[in-house]
């Protein structure tokens, strides 16, 4: 089993806790290594970038501050996604295109949540949400609201549409959530490319082709 390589930045004390707290659980440095950074807030977001940029992480884990918008930072955002176990909501940036945005969550969904055939809609329908995908809505405040109801204040936020991975808890019962989302995610993404690199060799002969090749002359 792959080790994940993590690089945690934490915002004050708080989240500094939370980290002590999540590693007392030993199966956690079993799935991955942490490097944790002594800068802050954006300072540490830089840090650990770079760290990441020079292939000594595999991702990134941003605690926000207490009482911060708990997304990530927008110098590591793309297309914003909050996740928790089946229930996946993404948010459209106002200033780029919609079809384009809903093309790279439908991606994300095939390379990074091993889902076929994606089921996207445009609302949060709190019945029946087992039934697709992932939502995809221009409304961050009322989505937000929607899902944090929904999970209990549960949940990771995560950006997508880059090659990044950069995850974020909403709580600190989410924070192992946050790593083991991660995990998932690259695990998925090394086998969706490799399974495009390396295509299977076609395993079946067109039956009328076939059929033609045999009644043709020596």
């Amino acid at each position: 089993m792959k080790i994940l390589k993590i690089g945690i930045v934490h915002s004050d004390q708080k989240g500094q806790d939370t980290i002590a707290n999540a590693f007392e659980d030993i199966l956690l440095d079993e799935i991955c290594t942490k490097t944790l950074y002594e800068k802050q807030g954006e300072e540490g977001i830089d840090e650990a970038l770079n760290d990441w940029e020079e292939g000594n992480t595999d991702a990134i884990l941003f605690i926000p501050a207490e009482g911060e918008e708990r997304l990530n930072p927008a110098s590591l955002r793309g297309l914003d996604m909050i996740v928790w176990e089946d229930l996946r909501m993404a948010f459209t940036n106002e200033d780029e295109n919609f079809e384009e945005q809903e093309k790279t969550l439908h991606i994300a969904l095939q390379r990074e949540f091993d889902i076929d055939n994606p089921r996207i809609v445009p609302h949060l329908d709190a019945e029946n949400y087992k039934t697709y995908d992932a939502v995809l809505t221009n409304d961050r405040e009322q989505g937000l609201k929607e899902f944090l109801e929904l999970t209990h204040g549960n949940g990771v936020a995560y950006t997508t549409g880059r090659e990044l991975i950069c995850t974020s808890p909403f709580s600190a019962d989410s924070f192992r959530d946050s790593i083991y989302l991660a995990k998932d995610i690259l695990k998925n993404r090394e086998r969706y490319d490799e399974a495009r690199e390396n295509p299977l060799p076609k395993l079946f002969i067109d039956k009328k082709e076939d059929i033609k090749k045999r009644h043709e002359p020596n």
